[in-house]
């Protein structure tokens, strides 16, 4: 009985939406709802989908540099070597690589400047990954001229310090002795090491601002790091498997190391990213529920001009639950239309921006992103739906239950 109600009253609301209307402001009104609704889901499915192309863009640039896990002591800043089973680690079939790195913060002068530099120190063969050759922007990835131990430099960094490759100048390292200060003399309170550089790259990144690789043996005598390393990083045959592989590594590493993915060792970023997307989110459904609020007026309208059907079919027997749901089923349908309209209309946007690259950022071509990254995501659909049925539902609801009360004072 209760699937015959709802058919009934489904048949009625389609009816009342298509059939013309004594007033013509029930129309205006209708349309008005339905065109609100549209650009208001169009435009979430469209800000939406730049978010994921923001996303995807920088994770991108952040994934290529940072390895695919990272192990960190939970507490504390450098480890024996041996601490950690690198041969086991290795020997995992998805497992690539495992390189040893020695880093922390040090005071890096170059002639007449000055800059605070995370040293990064790595063995040889750590630079030969998939990917770090297209980000040397000038120079080589070479670690020594000689026995001279060398710098490959981020591009900010190499800028602040007005590195020159062609120059013979030394970068000079200067960082505070662990033993043996001497306060009297603040000159002798720190250890210099000279680095020579011979590179610099460019990963789009912040990490361009601080990193500075070199060998892990100058880092070492420099830190005074004998025979330890603040991480150990791994390095995957295929990326897609570390969630498989991170809970194997986190075992044999033990509970005194943290080990990290990629998305984990840029959390904040990452967070940061996610809590922006829902707030224009919020924003942005907020001001389709303003929108949908036409609604209210256009139902109010049309269940005056309806009261002589109304009369009738309670005069048949209908129940007033019946009556109420044809105009709850109106107000879905006008937002589902408008909803299916703007979430199509969004699509067809995106789906422009990504081929042809309308809209552009500015600037001309020296900026690193021309246009406005945009990936459609099925789950933003689903979610822009939700949100568009929700808050018919809640518009639609507010002028029938009014009409029941009514109904039953009477």
């Amino acid at each position: 009985m209760k699937l015959e109600q709802h058919k009934t009253a489904f048949f009625f609301a389609l009816r009342y939406l298509f059939a013309k209307k004594q007033h013509n402001i029930i129309n205006v009104i209708s349309l008005i709802s339905m065109i609100g609704i549209m650009v208001s889901g169009a435009a979430l499915v469209i800000v939406l989908s730049v978010f994921n192309g923001m996303e995807q863009m920088i994770g991108g640039w952040f994934n290529a540099f940072n390895p695919d896990f990272e192990i960190t002591l939970a507490e504390g800043k450098s480890f024996a070597s041996e601490a950690i089973p690198m041969d086991k680690i290795a020997s995992l079939p998805e497992v690539a690589s495992v390189h040893e790195v020695a880093s922390d913060l040090t005071l890096a002068t170059y002639g007449e400047c000055q800059e605070l530099v995370q040293l990064k120190g790595v063995s040889p063969d750590y630079l030969n990954r998939e990917g770090y050759a297209d980000m040397l922007i000038d120079g080589s990835f070479d670690f020594y001229h000689g026995n001279q131990p060398c710098a490959i430099v981020g591009s900010i960094a190499a800028g602040k310090l007005q590195i020159n490759l062609l120059s013979y100048d030394l970068m000079k390292l200067y960082y505070p002795k662990r033993t043996k200060k001497n306060l009297s003399n603040p000159a002798e309170a720190f250890n210099t090491r000279y680095l020579h550089p011979s590179g610099v790259f460019s990963t789009n990144t912040s990490h361009d601002q601080t990193i500075v690789f070199c060998p892990i043996d100058f880092v070492r005598d420099l830190m005074q790091y004998e025979g330890q390393a603040t991480s150990v990083e791994v390095q995957l045959k295929n990326s897609k498997d570390y969630t498989k592989v991170q809970p194997r590594i986190q075992e044999l590493a033990g509970d005194k190391f943290i080990v990290k993915n990629k998305y984990q060792q840029e959390e904040t970023l990452f967070r940061t990213m996610q809590s922006e997307k829902l707030i224009i989110y919020v924003i942005l459904a907020f001001i389709l529920l303003v929108a949908a609020f036409n609604i209210i007026g256009s139902l109010g309208m049309l269940i005056l001009e309806k009261r002589s059907d109304t009369r009738i079919l309670r005069n048949m027997g209908a129940p007033d639950t019946l009556l109420s749901r044809i105009f709850l089923y109106e107000g879905v349908l006008i937002s589902c239309i408008g909803g299916l309209a703007g979430m199509l209309l969004g699509a067809i946007i995106c789906l422009i921006q990504q081929t042809f690259h309308v809209v552009k950022l500015g600037g001309g071509d020296h900026y690193l992103v021309q246009h406005y990254p945009v990936a459609m995501q099925f789950t933003d659909f689903i979610w822009v739906g939700i949100t568009i049925l929700a808050i018919s539902l809640i518009t639609s609801c507010i002028p029938a239950l009014a009409m029941k009360r009514n109904a039953n004072k009477k």
